[in-house]
């Protein structure tokens, strides 16, 4: 049973500012808790274009038992850079648009995390692995991740604490989305809190919004909120893990 004080949190109007691809499983979770979602996607996605990034990140697809992507837009970068066929990998997804986006490009989508967040796929492909693992425990099952260049290291650090043999590689970068004329009123989108997950949604999100409301910001962590103290705005809230449960309990 759900405590008061979680549902009184939970039942608000919560403005969500990652890119369109990953704001939807926050969405999603946030009307599961009890919440109304606003998506605002403040950041915009770029591929990284680099021969010696596509070699490394071919050889090591060829040779991965697991390819996983947390995003549509980290499907798009890796087929870019490595095409359809090098890889003949399981391949598991963060969420539904996710897995989605790998079956349409690589015909198959083996894995899907519960929850749309790099924590709940680490714990579903930790589970998926054990098997193997506990068949012969000199093998570690080899894991590539495909992310984006300023991703967290939560989704390598769970795999790597598993003792799974990860190798990351950043095949996109999130950026600020371009400034708008005129600005969109924070008044007029009437929410409670503003969850922000990187300093690039913060420069997005100012680049978008005239701040004429008192909205509580809530940052996912310590760089997040200093981009927001940077600007010289009041951090309401700082999650204490960097997850979508984390701002859920942090938001006042």
């Amino acid at each position: 049973m759900t405590a008061p004080r979680e549902a009184a949190r939970a039942a608000r109007r919560i403005l969500i500012t990652r890119s369109e691809d990953d704001a939807s499983a926050w969405a999603d979770a946030l009307t599961r808790a009890g919440a109304e979602a606003v998506v605002l996607p403040c950041i915009d996605a770029e591929p990284i274009v680099d021969a010696a990034l596509a070699t490394a990140l071919r050889d090591a697809a060829r040779r991965a038992d697991w390819v996983v992507f947390t995003s549509r837009r980290g499907v798009e970068a890796f087929v870019r850079l490595v095409g359809t066929t090098s890889t003949k990998a399981r391949v598991a997804a963060v969420g539904p648009a996710t897995a989605d986006a790998a079956r349409r490009a690589l015909g198959r989508t083996d894995l899907v995390g519960e929850r749309g967040t790099g924590e709940s796929l680490a714990d579903a492909l930790i589970e998926a692995v054990r098997p193997a693992r506990g068949a012969d425990a000199s093998s570690s099952p080899r894991v590539v991740l495909a992310l984006a260049a300023n991703a967290r290291d939560v989704l390598e650090r769970k795999l790597r604490e598993a003792g799974i043999d990860v190798e990351r590689f950043d095949v996109y970068r999130t950026v600020p989305t371009a400034p708008r004329a005129p600005r969109i009123s924070l008044a007029s989108l009437d929410v409670d809190a503003v969850w922000l997950a990187s300093p690039s949604a913060v420069t997005g999100f100012l680049n978008q919004v005239e701040l004429d409301a008192d909205v509580a910001l809530v940052a996912i962590g310590p760089s997040t909120a200093a981009a927001i103290r940077e600007r010289g705005l009041a951090v309401a809230a700082e999650a204490a893990k960097p997850s979508f449960e984390g701002l859920l309990e942090a938001t006042p």
